[in-house]
């Protein structure tokens, strides 16, 4: 059984999980009760029973930390302490009640697993398979995923390889869905449910290993540092896993490199993606995943093309369509992208990422007036994101049409001010201060952002409430080549800059010129 098994990860439901053994122990999960075949009884607490039943229907596997908190805590971040307590609690009710039947291990690092004593279990089989299987709900929405066809059976099996194992039959709809997901869910924790279902259903399919290792790769962007660090080792070991089943799978080794921090990784991960899409040629998020790397290091006319070939395996996705206007604005194709902003505004009126996308090219594209209307429309501000940063914006926007000095030198203070709260202010400031005018701010601000020099910028990138992190190593480029920094790039200290971080290096050893030294 897979340390990776999507059984361990589902939400635990106790209503719905029927009774099975533990050795001696009878376990009601709806009752929350213990039952020794001696006619002891105990009631357990919601959180310890849902956690023993998630440990339990692993069926003897590892289940990590990650796991645990998915399928007892709806993935909420959790201190160990908490985790350790309710672990405690289970060792002590085995050693109690249940009078040796079932021990909890710690893999250090790693996770826990249940072990049962298998003189007084004998119908583990029959409790394996009743745990394991799918629930009606989840076969009904793989149908309907399938039936969709988002991506559709050809976008993963478009390939012109073939891994050592060919992918089983009965992953195939779950694989389709699993994709669809990566490609929507910024934070990746359902299709990396989906993907851990699909090797606990087939554990020597190398690339359902190898796909569940770039998920977890790409869940470890926007993470904290801490959880950077556990998604990158599961990256990692999900990887190695197909590495082992096939050694030359192409996503196994395209996971392995790109779980490495972005910063100083471009070049692999490019070559790295551009070999498994030489196999799997209509796989979006492998697509999506490099036009990503060639737009942070301002290779953005190539990054282009792939986001079109994307587009034509899935359906225009929200971040698929914002990514299209970006790469759109940075090669100055303006009139394209304002027909994908009338559509975005059309069918996404309110999506962060899409309103904010509209207002900066807006703004930036010597459009303040537009950026100021669109601010000013409170109907149509993205909900969530609170008062004081659409006022901030607005003043910033109202210096950018004004150019009132006093008014810029107060923009700018405030500016300074907030780099210093969050990475995505920082990155926000730097963009600001070129669109204003103060080059010396930008440069100031950058080497803070990227390098600690002058001041620290902490790795959250706005508000607490909803908590996304740019730690160091994970810092954003593709700002950088947005028409907004040109004056950046004009100044010489950004040779410097770009020697700093590396990107020189890459266009060196890549044997390219990013777009702004092309043109």
């Amino acid at each position: 059984m897979s340390s990776f098994s999507a059984r361990s990860c589902d939400r635990v439901e106790l209503a719905h999980v029927p009774g099975f053994r533990l050795g001696r122990l009878s376990v009601c999960p709806a009752l929350r009760e213990l039952r020794h075949e001696d006619g002891r009884n105990e009631i357990l607490q919601h959180r310890v029973m849902q956690v023993l039943v998630a440990l339990a229907r692993a069926d003897g596997a590892i289940v990590t930390r990650h796991e645990l908190t998915l399928s007892c805590w709806d993935g909420r971040v959790v201190g160990e302490d908490a985790i350790n307590r309710i672990l405690s609690r289970l060792r002590a009710v085995g050693a109690n009640i249940g009078a040796g039947s079932f021990r909890i291990l710690t893999v250090t690092r790693i996770g826990y697993r249940l072990l049962v004593d298998g003189r007084h279990d004998e119908g583990s089989e029959s409790r394996a398979q009743s745990l394991a299987r799918p629930s009606r709900r989840f076969v009904l929405a793989a149908g309907c995923a399938a039936a969709l066809g988002m991506l559709g059976a050809a976008a993963w099996q478009g390939r012109r390889g073939f891994a050592s194992t060919a992918m089983p039959a009965e992953v195939g709809p779950l694989m389709d869905q699993a994709l669809a997901t990566l490609s929507q869910d910024g934070r990746q924790d359902q299709a990396i449910a989906l993907f851990q279902r699909i090797v606990a259903m087939a554990p020597d399919y190398a690339d359902g290993w190898g796909a569940l290792g770039n998920a977890y790769a790409l869940a470890a962007r926007y993470r904290s540092i801490a959880e950077s660090q556990i998604y990158r080792a599961q990256a990692r070991s999900a990887s190695r896993r197909a590495l082992i089943l096939d050694p030359q799978n192409s996503l196994g080794q395209a996971a392995l490199i790109t779980a490495r921090p972005a910063i100083g990784n471009w070049l692999g991960a490019e070559r790295a993606l551009r070999n498994a899409i030489a196999e799997h040629d209509r796989n979006a998020p492998l697509l999506f995943a490099l036009a990503g790397t060639l737009s942070a290091v301002g290779r953005n006319a190539e990054a282009l093309p792939l986001v079109e070939r994307t587009e034509s395996v899935v359906a225009r996705l929200p971040s698929l369509l914002f990514f299209h206007i970006r790469a759109l604005w940075c090669l100055n194709r303006l009139a394209e992208a304002e027909g994908l902003m009338a559509e975005a505004a059309s069918h996404y009126p309110t999506i962060l990422e899409g309103w904010f996308t509209r207002f900066y090219v807006l703004l930036y594209s010597a459009r303040a007036g537009a950026a100021i209307s669109l601010a000013e429309n409170r109907p149509l501000r993205p909900t969530g994101v609170p008062d004081s940063e659409f006022e901030s914006i607005l003043r910033v926007a109202r210096a950018i049409e004004s150019r009132d000095a006093a008014s810029v030198d107060a923009v700018m203070s405030e500016q300074r001010a907030r780099a210093r709260q969050g990475a995505g202010y920082a990155e926000n400031a730097i963009q600001f201060a070129c669109a204003l005018g103060r080059i010396d701010d930008a440069f100031d601000i950058a080497n803070a952002y990227y390098f600690d020099r002058g001041f620290v910028i902490p790795d959250l990138r706005f508000a607490p409430e909803a908590p996304s992190y740019s730690p160091g190593p994970d810092r954003q480029t593709a700002f950088l080549f947005r028409p907004v920094t040109q004056p950046m790039r004009a100044d010489p200290r950004f040779d410097r800059l770009a020697s700093d971080l590396g990107l020189a290096r890459y266009w060196l050893q890549a044997g390219v010129r990013p777009d702004y030294q092309a043109l």
